[in-house]
Formats: structure tokens, C-alpha cells, sequence
């Protein structure tokens, strides 16, 4: 009876409170930090942090291994050269030239990434955006995307080149691009350790490539971006509930037979023993599986879907921030 008499006998005027107000105040910093947390959600966990200001941290180091590593190709950081036998048949094949040439490559790697990321980024996002922050985050996420392949890349790169400096073996088409001075006057199958290359056919830098054998350049890094890009197209694309389930692995079959090719005419050009491109595969391979681990096998996206912003947070701050006034009775 106690408990209902205070029921009936409890009324509650609405009279004009200041405790509302003091509770906002109060809670402001709460409420800051819970904005900050959801905008450092939609930055990919960042924190926050600008991803320009993080970029311009990222560049200047790579143009400085990118550097370092066009001294070796060029060799202007000298680099060893092995020796080979005297009348190889394994380095007696005619330079022919190659089916695919290391400027095709090299556009191939660093344009096709992008392009795939961007394409598939804007598909995958929400249409509810507005077409400026479909863009923007689009932007953002592909940016994120080939940050994490360019520096697979340049390990991948950097790899290559240090292997390539150590070993120094000659190529299959050795004796026809270096024409070795000791090698025209060796005899049977004795082993020739020093050399001066003599061809005046090709350039010096040709010339030079000719003991740069192992491992396959072309090779690791088709693998490295073929692979990349499939495994992607995997975590990024594929479901079973899509429109077109078989479009996502179409894709990825066309990157496998992109990695093959550019890695079969290495061995058909005789520009390197099969071991070379087996060694360069691997190395592909290793770099990808680098890549996916550090970028958390791409699970730093933006919301992908406006509704994947939670409502009642932004509802609550909302509720919490504005300033309503209290009407007497």
C-alpha cells in the first residue's frame, strides 16, 4: 500500500530543469570521443590520421629504394659476375629479342592494379552515397589498396635486384650478347672465371643483363601482380549471392593466365633458365602472401554501405548536442 500511496501521492510537475543541460555539458567529452571513434572507423582504422600526410612520409622513402634500385639495374653499384663453361650449350642460344618487353611490364604492373581496385571499389560501394562521397571514398579506399601492392612491389623488386647482384649468372643467350673474350679461346669444357664482355651489336646495358640471369624479374613480379590482384577480387568481390557469381572468378583466371604468360616467354625467349623462373615465382608468391598479411587480408575498406553507419550513435549525438528548450506548464 506504502509503494502505491507514493504513486498517488507523487506528483510530478514539469518545471523547468537545468540538470538536462548540466548533463550535457558533462557528457560532452563522452560524446567527442564516440564522434572521433566513428570517424576513425571510416578512415579504415587510421585513427584519424591523414592519410596524405601519411603518403607524404610513404613516398619520399620509396623513391629513394626505387633510387637504389636503378643503381643496381644500371650498374652503377658494381654487382658479381659468375663464370661460366667453356661451349655451353646452355648459354649457346641466338638472342631473339623478347616476346614481351620490360616497358610492358612494367606499365602492365603498375597500371593494372589500380584500375581493377578502382573499378571494383566503386562498384562495391553503397549506391545511397552521393556521387562526391561514392567518389571520395572510392578514392580513399583505392589509395589504401595500392599503398599496401606498391610496397609488396618494392620488395618484391628489391629482392630481385639483390639476387640478381649476388649470383650474376649468365643467360641462356650469354655467348651471343656478351661474346666473352676468354670464351673464344677456351677449349673443351673448362671453366672460365674471369671475362670482358666484346659485342658491339647491343647496348651496354643489354650487354650487361647478360649475367643477370637469376632470378626472373618478368616472372616475380607478373606472379606478384597477377596474384595480388585476384586475391583481392576474392575478399573484395566474391559472393555467391552476386548477380553474376562467375564474373569475379573469370577475372581472377584472366590474372593467373597473365602471370603464366609473361612467365612462359621468359623460358620460350631463352632469356632464362627454367630454375630462374621457378625462383621468381616463388618470390612472387612470397611477396603477395606479404601483402595480404599486412594489410590484414584487405580488411581495412570504408564503409562499403551507407547503412553500415550505426544510426542510433549518430542519432544520440544528435539528441545529445542540440539545445532544446524546456516549455513550462
Amino acid at each position: 500500500m506504502g509503494a502505491f500511496e507514493c504513486v498517488g501521492d507523487c506528483k510530478i510537475s514539469p518545471t523547468e530543469s537545468t540538470e538536462v543541460f548540466s548533463i550535457n555539458m558533462a557528457s560532452n567529452t563522452t560524446l567527442n570521443q564516440t564522434r572521433r571513434d566513428a570517424e576513425s572507423q571510416s578512415t579504415g582504422g587510421y585513427e584519424g590520421r591523414s592519410i596524405w600526410v601519411s603518403m607524404a612520409c610513404d613516398i619520399p622513402l620509396i623513391l629513394l629504394v626505387l633510387a637504389v634500385i636503378g643503381l643496381f639495374e644500371y650498374g652503377i653499384i658494381p654487382f658479381h659476375k659468375s663464370g661460366f663453361y667453356c661451349n655451353d650449350p646452355a648459354l649457346s642460344f641466338p638472342f631473339k629479342g623478347d616476346t614481351i618487353s620490360g616497358n610492358v611490364l612494367i606499365i602492365s604492373v603498375l597500371l593494372l592494379p589500380i584500375i581493377m581496385v578502382f573499378l571494383t571499389e566503386f562498384v562495391f560501394l553503397d549506391t545511397e552515397f552521393e556521387f562526391r562521397s561514392r567518389l571520395r571514398l572510392t578514392i580513399k579506399n583505392t589509395i589504401l589498396v595500392y599503398r599496401t601492392y606498391m610496397i609488396g612491389y618494392i620488395m618484391n623488386t628489391t629482392i630481385v635486384e639483390i639476387m640478381k647482384g649476388l649470383m650474376g649468372n649468365p643467360r641462356p643467350v650469354f655467348f651471343d650478347l656478351c661474346e666473352p673474350d676468354t670464351g673464344k679461346t677456351c677449349n673443351g669444357s673448362e671453366y672460365v672465371s674471369d671475362f670482358t664482355c666484346t659485342s658491339t651489336k647491343y647496348s651496354t646495358w643489354t650487354i650487361m643483363d647478360s649475367y643477370r640471369s637469376f632470378p626472373s624479374g618478368h616472372t616475380s613480379m607478373s606472379v606478384y601482380c597477377g596474384l595480388f590482384i585476384a586475391w583481392y577480387l576474392q575478399c573484395r568481390a566474391f559472393n555467391w549471392r552476386n548477380l553474376a557469381v562467375f564474373l569475379v572468378p573469370l577475372l581472377q583466371i584472366l590474372c593467373l593466365t597473365y602471370a603464366a604468360i609473361f612467365s612462359h616467354t621468359r623460358i620460350t625467349d631463352h632469356r632464362h633458365h627454367w630454375w630462374d623462373v621457378l625462383v621468381g615465382f616463388v618470390i612472387g608468391v612470397g611477396t603477395v602472401l606479404y601483402a595480404a598479411v599486412i594489410s590484414s587480408n584487405f580488411t581495412y575498406f570504408t564503409y562499403s554501405k551507407a547503412s553500415d553507419l550505426k544510426p542510433e550513435q549518430s542519432q544520440k549525438t544528435l539528441l545529445y548536442d542540440e539545445r532544446r528548450p524546456v516549455t513550462a506548464p
